[in-house]
């Protein structure tokens, strides 16, 4: 065993020394092993000598073959943090220089329980922050289809008030004249709000119509330039 690396990286970190445990525990060749997975002999040599982080297609046979979980072929390090490890490293160190079988068993189940506590923790914290994530979601897209609401609502009256506001401006420019946004809205208010419905609060009307008013002109006066 190598001395410049820990047993974490050691039995841990390395894909291919668990593919390696399990195929050994199998007491299977890995030319057999290649056969009965229907995995090409080069990709399991690979895979006992690499490092793999995510579940694929072969992992899954690999798996299924030796009936374990797809994670437990992973690298460690995609599982488990890194933290975690080092202090699994530690009990082991421990152990050899004790030689006390009780103790380990008694330390691993201590670090396992404090794992799963803090992964449960973990979990409840992400799961928290999901569910308020989603609900913004849910929320703006609310917000959006109320504000497609609103404008579907309105875009008849917005025509028909821009097709008036054209023929005002049209027949102000033969004349010379310039029409204001405000001008048009004055003018609007006085002559043509008695005869049609504005889907606006009354009290907005003037703001809301000068708003409406300045974009037409902006597109008027681009027509002319």
């Amino acid at each position: 065993m190598s001395q410049n690396h820990g047993l974490w990286e050691e039995y841990i970190l390395s894909t291919g020394n668990k593919i390696a445990f399990f195929r050994k525990f199998k007491k299977i060749a890995l030319k057999t092993l290649a056969a009965k997975t229907k995995i090409p002999l080069k990709t399991l040599e690979m895979m006992e000598n690499s490092s793999l982080e995510l579940i694929t297609p072969e992992i899954s046979k690999l798996a299924a073959y030796f009936k374990v979980e797809p994670e437990l072929l992973l690298s460690a390090s995609s599982v488990i943090e890194i933290d975690k490890l080092r202090k699994l490293d530690f009990i082991f160190r421990q152990f050899i220089q004790m030689q006390d079988a009780k103790a380990l068993q008694s330390q691993i189940t201590n670090w396992i329980i404090l794992s799963i506590t803090d992964e449960r923790q973990h979990w409840q914290k992400s799961r928290k922050e999901s569910v308020e994530v989603l609900c913004k979601i849910n929320r703006s897209q609310e917000a959006q289809k109320r504000a497609q609401s609103r404008d579907k609502k309105f875009a008849p009256f917005r025509e028909y008030f821009k097709k008036i506001q054209r023929q005002r401006f049209n027949k102000y420019m033969k004349l010379g004249k310039k029409l204001t946004a405000n001008g048009f809205v004055l003018w609007f208010l006085k002559t043509k709000a008695a005869k049609i419905s504005i889907p606006y609060r009354q009290s907005n009307w003037e703001s809301k119509l000068n708003q409406l008013a300045q974009a037409n002109n902006r597109e008027f006066k681009k027509a002319f330039e």
